[in-house]
C-alpha cells in the first residue's frame, strides 16, 4: 500500500487524472440522482396539490440543476489538474464557467418569474380579454428579461474586477431621461394596469364618466380606455385621466338596471287610478322584473298637468332603452283606450275689461 501512495505521489500526472476520474464519477452519479428526487418530489409532494404551477417549478430547478452539477463537475476536473495545467488556462476555464453559472441562474430566475406571470394571467384571462392579456403579457415578460438579465451582466463585470459604478449611474440617468421623456406614457401605461387590477370597470360594461358621457367600454388597452357611445361613435380616454375622475359604472356589481318613465295627465283626472294602469302596463311586459316589483308616482304639479313617474327593472343595460320605448307605446295607447288625456302645454289667460 505504501508503494502504491510513494508511487502516486511521485507521478503527478496520474494522481491528477485520478482527481479528475473520481470528479467525473461523482458527477455523473449527482446527475443520476436528480431525476430520481425530481420524480420523488414531484410524487409526493407537488403531485397533492391542484395547480400544475409548483410541478413546473420543480422541472425547470431539475433541469436546471443538472447543468448546475456538469459545470460543478467540470470545475472540479478543472482544479484535479491544475498543478499540470498552466495556471492561465486554468484561469480562463474558471473565468468561462463562472459566466456559465451567473447566466444558467438568470435564465433559471427568469423562467420561474415567466412561470409566475404566465400563471397569474391564466387567472387574470378569467376576467379580463384576450387582448388586453396579450397587450400587457409580452410586456412584463420583457422587463423582467431585461431587468434580471441586466442584473447578470453586472454581477459578472463584478467579478472580473470592472467597476460597474459607472454602468449603474448611466442606467440609472438613461431610467430618468427616458421616465421624463415619457412620463405621460408610463403614466397611462401605470394607470392602465391599475384599471385592470382594481377593476372599477370591465369590457362590455356600461359606464357614464364625470362629463356626462355614457357608453359601453369598448377596449382596456396599454395608453388609453375605449368606450364605445350610442353614437357608435369611440371616445378615446387616457387611462391616467380616466382614472382620477369619477365613474359610475351602471353595469357593476348588478347587471339589472331601471327604466324610469314620465308622463302627464290632464288635472281632474283619478290619479290612483292612473297610477293602477301604469303598475299594470309594467307587469303585462316580459322583460320587466317582478322583484323589485314596478311603482307608480305622482311626482309634481306641472304647468299643464299632474307629473307621475313609473319605475321598474328590467335584467341588462341592453334592454333599458328598448323596453322603455315599447312601455311608452303602451301607456299612450291605453290611455287613449281609457279617456285619460296627455295635456299639450297651455295657459290660462284673464282679461280685466273694467277699464
Amino acid at each position: 500500500m505504501s508503494r502504491i501512495l510513494d508511487f502516486l505521489s511521485n507521478n503527478q500526472w496520474l494522481t491528477c487524472g485520478l482527481r479528475a476520474v473520481v470528479a467525473v464519477i461523482i458527477t455523473f452519479i449527482l446527475i443520476k440522482l436528480i431525476p430520481l428526487v425530481e420524480k420523488f418530489i414531484l410524487r409526493h409532494i407537488t403531485g397533492r396539490t391542484k395547480t400544475r404551477l409548483d410541478d413546473q417549478i420543480i422541472h425547470h430547478s431539475g433541469k436546471t440543476l443538472k447543468r448546475v452539477v456538469w459545470l460543478g463537475g467540470i470545475f472540479f476536473v478543472a482544479k484535479s489538474l491544475q498543478s499540470v495545467l498552466l495556471g492561465s488556462a486554468v484561469k480562463y476555464i474558471n473565468g468561462i464557467l463562472y459566466i456559465i453559472l451567473v447566466f444558467l441562474i438568470v435564465n433559471f430566475l427568469s423562467s420561474i418569474f415567466q412561470l409566475l406571470l404566465d400563471w397569474y394571467s391564466k387567472r387574470w384571462g378569467k376576467t379580463v380579454n384576450g387582448r388586453t392579456k396579450d397587450e400587457f403579457g409580452p410586456l412584463f415578460r420583457r422587463l423582467i428579461v431585461i431587468v434580471v438579465y441586466t442584473i447578470g451582466l453586472v454581477f459578472i463585470l463584478n467579478h472580473f474586477h470592472q467597476d460597474v459604478s459607472s454602468i449603474i449611474v448611466s442606467l440609472g440617468v438613461g431610467s430618468l431621461a427616458v421616465a421624463l421623456a415619457a412620463k405621460d406614457t408610463l403614466a397611462n401605461m401605470i394607470s392602465g394596469f391599475m384599471i385592470m387590477t382594481d377593476r372599477p370597470f370591465r369590457i362590455g360594461d356600461r359606464i357614464r364618466l364625470e362629463s356626462g358621457e355614457i357608453g359601453d367600454v369598448y377596449d382596456i388597452g396599454l395608453r388609453s380606455t375605449k368606450i364605445l357611445t350610442f353614437d357608435n361613435t369611440l371616445i378615446v380616454v387616457p387611462n391616467q385621466q380616466i382614472i382620477n375622475e369619477k365613474v359610475t359604472n351602471l353595469s357593476y356589481p348588478d347587471p339589472q338596471i331601471r327604466v324610469k318613465i314620465e308622463v302627464g295627465v290632464a288635472y281632474g283626472t283619478d290619479l290612483d287610478r292612473v297610477k293602477s294602469l301604469l303598475v299594470k302596463i309594467c307587469k303585462k311586459h316580459p322583460e320587466v322584473l317582478d322583484d323589485p316589483p314596478p311603482k307608480a308616482y305622482f311626482i309634481n304639479f306641472g304647468d299643464s298637468s299632474l307629473d307621475m313617474m313609473l319605475v321598474c327593472r328590467v335584467g341588462e343595460w341592453g334592454q333599458q332603452w328598448r323596453v322603455g320605448e315599447e312601455l311608452r307605446m303602451d301607456i299612450k295607447k291605453t290611455f287613449e283606450k281609457e279617456g285619460i288625456e296627455i295635456p299639450f302645454p297651455q295657459r290660462v289667460i284673464t282679461i280685466n275689461k273694467s277699464r
